[in-house]
């Protein structure tokens, strides 16, 4: 399905400052080698030295990775889910945020709902205690800060990983770009529970903007599931826009993050994505000032 030739809202045209919020268990680590850009260092390389503090529960469990001795010797080895138990969201002020992002410029908000550790920052269907509903911060915290995104006058959007879910098969971790396209769940299985939680996201938010990460279960690009949730989606959000990563042809606009997809940005329907310093979570690693601690 293409959509490629839909042309973008007018909001979409005018809008020209995004924030991602990449929050999660991750940021209780809140570690990763600051190695450099992504895109601009060697993939055989990356996956071992993952600049991306959001992709900990990965690189964590790659054999002799720094971090894997990181969690060795910093949390004792503990599984990655003592993470999600050990969040406690205590500054989490919504409309604080909310006003700063405004007073930037910006014009749209992507939270971050459901990461590849496969826990959801809301009470998803079916995730059972993968939530932060069912466990550690005890609270959703989507909703309070979509409220707080649009008093302040900015549009909502909803950032969800449909390629990757490390929770909901037992595969190894991803060590080169070839696993990213192999080593992920593709079945009928998933690609229902990803379609209930984006159509859940849908009829609960109205989000101006669907964010799809690395890919989508290949069932549901076979059995006609993806284009069914599109079409509910056109219909609900009738000015909403989906980006370019759901691996087919269904777009309206082109995305390129740090180095990489580069080649996306041309015309007026792309956006460039980065994080502060090398990744989008929160690195420890990383002063205020940009400067390795």
């Amino acid at each position: 399905m293409t959509d490629s030739s839909r042309p973008l809202p007018e909001w979409a045209q005018q809008a020209t400052l995004g924030i991602f919020v990449h929050w999660g268990p991750y940021s209780v680590p809140a570690w990763a080698e600051p190695t450099g850009a992504w895109g601009a260092i060697d993939p055989e390389i990356w996956f071992a030295h993952n600049a991306y503090a959001e992709w900990y529960a990965n690189t964590m469990r790659i054999e002799g990775s720094p971090a894997a001795r990181h969690q060795a010797e910093a949390h004792a080895g503990q599984p990655y889910d003592r993470f999600l138990d050990e969040w406690a969201p205590d500054q989490f002020d919504p409309d604080d945020w909310a006003s700063l992002f405004r007073a930037v410029g910006a014009d749209y908000v992507i939270p971050t709902t459901k990461h590849h550790d496969g826990i959801a920052l809301w009470e998803a269907p079916r995730s059972g205690g993968r939530n932060t509903v069912a466990r550690g911060p005890r609270r959703d915290l989507l909703s309070p800060l979509a409220d707080a995104i649009r008093r302040a006058g900015m549009r909502l959007g909803v950032y969800y990983s449909g390629g990757l879910d490390w929770s909901f098969t037992d595969l190894p971790p991803i060590q080169s770009q070839d696993d990213v396209e192999t080593i992920r769940p593709t079945d009928a299985a998933y690609a229902r529970y990803a379609t209930d939680h984006v159509r859940d996201l849908i009829d609960r938010f109205r989000p101006s903007i669907i964010w799809n990460d690395i890919d989508w279960p290949d069932a549901g690009k076979h059995d006609g599931s993806l284009d069914e949730l599109i079409r509910h989606y056109r219909d609900a959000v009738p000015d909403g826009i989906v980006n370019d990563r759901w691996g087919t042809d269904l777009w309206d606009y082109r995305t390129s993050e740090y180095a990489h997809d580069v080649g996306n940005e041309g015309g007026s329907g792309w956006e460039h994505t980065r994080g502060l310093g090398f990744s989008f979570g929160h690195n420890r690693l990383f002063t205020n000032e940009g400067v390795v601690a």
